[in-house]
Parts: structure tokens; sequence; C-alpha cells
């Protein structure tokens, strides 16, 4: 019993914590890179 409650904590956790970091959108990945790209045209 005790095995299987700290199981599912470590699992819950362990999802808890996987999904936290967000993954950007690809439109803002693109508008990110031509900014960059721009800013380093500039220089």
């Amino acid at each position: 019993m005790k095995v299987s409650l700290l199981a599912t904590i470590l699992v819950v956790l362990f999802l808890a914590a996987c999904d936290r970091p967000k993954q950007a959108l690809p439109e803002q990945e693109k508008e990110n890179f031509k900014e960059l790209m721009s800013e380093q045209n500039k220089e």
C-alpha cells in the first residue's frame, strides 16, 4: 500500500514538473528569428 502510494506521488510530481516548460509556438519562433536576423544585419 505504501509503495503504490509513493509511486503515485512520484508520477504526479514528475508529470507536473515536465508540464511547466511551455514550448513556444512556431509563429513566435519565426518572429523571434526575424528580429534576431534584422538586428544582426544592422551591425
